[in-house]
């Protein structure tokens, strides 16, 4: 199986120290934090309070692998503190969302602006579709991509969002596969609820509970790259399961693909 990363929405609810505890205990190697405040009920890193962290990861074999999450903006200077942050984290990587950006032309320069700032910090850009995006599909963000015509890009695969927007498996199998950098996993039914970000965002369901096609997903992803392990559930965080027998629960039923 592709190595797992430990995404922070799946426990977003302890401090990022805590997240990577849990993924040693587990034997996660990897793991990923929000250094940008966006999500309600998140606990981002920031220069205040990374020390913990920092500490921590000097304690265990656990790396940041990606950090998240960059909106395309004409000025991506307005991030650089996060992003000198990601890189002080040890990460590789961090993850782009096109949310606003109806233009392509202005995406992909937005795009090439990011990527040339990460670039300043040895990082690359992982450019994610999402549902709820201007860039929703692996076709439009491939496009997007080439466009930009960055070096230091590639592309993040979640699952959910090719399920929410129909999007067959067989384009993801006919990616070039050198843009697949990174994917993640969680399962739900084939019927999309009202509410995606909702979904997105706290009831995405353990691997194996629902219907989307994970066996044929992992498939089709390069053998090295990361597989994330994004499944907030709010419902069991409520009913008072700890964020540690949560991800027991993601974990178990995520190895049993393999």
């Amino acid at each position: 199986m592709n190595p797992l990363r430990l995404e922070q929405m799946t426990i977003f609810d302890v401090p990022p120290e805590d997240v990577v505890d849990i993924a040693a205990e587990f034997g996660i190697p990897l793991v990923s934090f929000f250094t940008v405040e966006g999500m309600p009920g998140a606990r981002p890193v920031s220069h205040l309070n990374k020390h913990k962290l920092l500490e921590r990861l000097r304690d265990t074999p656990v790396k940041v692998d990606a950090v998240e999450v960059f909106m395309l903006r004409p000025d991506p200077k307005a991030f650089e503190g996060e992003i000198a942050l990601a890189a002080e984290l040890g990460a590789g990587t961090i993850t782009a969302l096109n949310i606003s950006s109806h233009d392509e032309q202005e995406a992909a320069d937005n795009l090439a602006a990011l990527c040339s700032l990460a670039d300043s910090y040895a990082l690359r850009v992982n450019l994610e579709p999402i549902s709820m995006g201007q860039t929703r599909t692996v076709t439009e963000a491939a496009r997007l991509i080439r466009l930009s015509g960055a070096a230091n890009l590639g592309m993040t695969l979640d699952l959910l969002h090719i399920v929410r927007t129909g999007t067959p498996l067989s384009d993801v199998a006919s990616l070039d596969r050198t843009l697949i950098s990174g994917a993640q996993v969680c399962d739900g039914p084939l019927t999309p609820p009202l509410d995606l970000v909702e979904e997105a965002s706290n009831a995405r369901g353990v691997p194996g509970s629902g219907t989307f096609p994970i066996a044929a997903f992992l498939d089709l992803l390069p053998a090295d790259i990361p597989l994330g392990l994004e499944v907030p559930l709010k419902p069991l965080r409520d009913a008072g399961i700890s964020a540690r027998d949560r991800t027991r629960l993601v974990v178990e039923a995520m190895r049993a693909f393999s």
